[in-house]
């Protein structure tokens, strides 16, 4: 499977939706009902604490169609991710991420990857 780079945007706050068509490196639709997924959010490469966890466990990611998965991350959750140390404007923090799919077999794809900037909230 090839593996893209994709920058995220979130609003701090705000409910985060993303739909993902998954392709093989021949652009041909993959089935996923082998597969799970899970996306991790983190300060750094480098760090062990996970700021947002999105998986097919947790019922955060799903297969919304025949080689699509949803994510989506509620309100409450992004309103909690601490923007506190926000520079620039509009004040924001960014983060890293990565997607992985993994077969039942324990095979796994890093499929996506990028940078997540939380944009701080204003209203409440």
């Amino acid at each position: 499977m090839a593996i893209y780079r994709n920058d995220l945007n979130l609003q701090q706050g705000e409910t985060f939706q993303l739909i993902l068509n998954v392709q093989n490196t021949t652009s041909s639709t993959v089935n996923l009902s082998n597969y799970s997924a899970s996306m991790q959010i983190r300060s750094s490469y480098t760090s062990n604490t996970v700021i947002e966890q999105l998986s097919t466990a947790n019922g955060e990611i799903s297969v919304a169609n025949l080689g699509y998965y949803a994510l989506s991350l509620p309100a409450s959750r992004t309103a909690a991710v601490n923007t506190s140390a926000a520079l620039g404007y509009p004040p924001k923090v960014t983060y890293v991420y990565d997607l992985t799919l993994t077969t039942d077999n324990g095979i796994s794809y890093k499929i996506m990857y990028g940078q997540v900037n939380f944009y701080s909230q204003v209203t409440r």
